[in-house]
């Protein structure tokens, strides 16, 4: 059974992964054949610290296609909330009547401790550094869309490790199914206490891209960058962005995944962009992770509010 909230792939089993996946199916194979309404008259409140689009908005439309209400709650940007101030926004959202919330924070765990002291689901948009569970569940829905086995298949994950909640979630999310995981990015973004057991990992990318089934770019976190880890952006793209020459790396079966936003010239040239786009568009998997990501919050929301049913 699924915990009561979703803030982290650590509190799910195998089993529970993959009952989101199947329903996330359910939803995408029935679109268009009729209305769902699991979640009629319940109250989703969207809540993001951060700046979002595409996940803020694929959980709106998720749960409106579920029947549901959505509130947007937009926090004071100019206030640094504390532990206390946010419990009470939440206990408060609770007495107006809210089932569930949504949202996304700047710092990771907060959250986790309020929950145990509230009834109503908390469900994670992206914590910080910590996870961004509902990113790598669409990301395994996606590949399982492609019909890519995912027991013994290698990603190749290159970036900015150091900062991306969405590596992390995926730090269990793949293992999980039998995927091999080999993160590539400079030692500053890369700290060895980092690399999950069983992972590879390298600081050259062009030595690993020839081994990878799938090319994970994770985006360059340029805000989180506070102490200027990197010297410039374009040296790191001369060493690890995915430009035209290494392209000619990749095996001819490999796709490329992204989580977006993608920063063109930096973590991919805008000419390895255009040459994909017109030669080996099915290469690209960004829009169907975006598209995708609407079916597993709607799987999200669904099992968490509206039962297994």
């Amino acid at each position: 059974m699924l915990p009561k909230d979703l803030l982290s792939l650590e509190d799910l089993h195998k089993e529970d992964m993959e009952e989101i996946l199947a329903r996330a199916r359910f939803f995408k194979e029935r679109e268009g054949k009729g209305d769902h309404s699991s979640l009629k008259g319940k109250n989703i409140v969207i809540s993001f610290w951060e700046p979002s689009t595409r996940t803020r908005v694929s959980f709106e439309l998720a749960a409106r296609k579920l029947g549901a209400r959505v509130i947007d709650y937009v926090p004071d940007a100019g206030s640094e909330a504390k532990d206390e101030s946010i419990e009470d926004t939440i206990k408060t959202l609770t007495a107006l009547g809210a089932d569930a919330l949504v949202f996304r924070y700047k710092l990771p765990g907060l959250l986790g401790k309020i929950s145990t002291r509230v009834e109503m689901p908390l469900i994670s948009g992206g914590e910080g550094c910590y996870q961004h569970p509902t990113q790598a569940l669409l990301d395994l829905f996606t590949l399982q869309e492609e019909r890519l086995s995912l027991r013994g298949l290698k990603v190749v994950m290159v970036g900015d490790i150091l900062h991306s909640r969405v590596a992390r979630s995926h730090f269990y999310a793949l293992p999980a199914f039998g995927a091999e995981l080999i993160l590539v990015a400079p030692p500053v973004l890369l700290p060895l206490e980092l690399v999950p057991p069983g992972a590879e990992y390298t600081f050259n990318l062009e030595t690993a891209l020839s081994r990878g089934d799938v090319i994970y770019l994770l985006r360059v976190q340029q805000e989180r960058q506070g102490k200027g880890l990197l010297p410039s952006l374009s040296e790191y793209a001369s060493l690890f962005g995915l430009n035209e020459k290494r392209l000619s790396l990749l095996k001819k079966e490999a796709v490329i995944m992204h989580p977006g936003p993608v920063n063109q010239g930096i973590e991919v040239s805008p000419g390895a962009i255009s040459y994909l786009e017109a030669y080996q568009p099915d290469k690209l998997l960004l829009q169907k992770q975006v598209q995708n990501g609407v079916y597993i919050r709607m799987a999200v929301l669904d099992l968490l509010l509206g039962g297994r049913g």
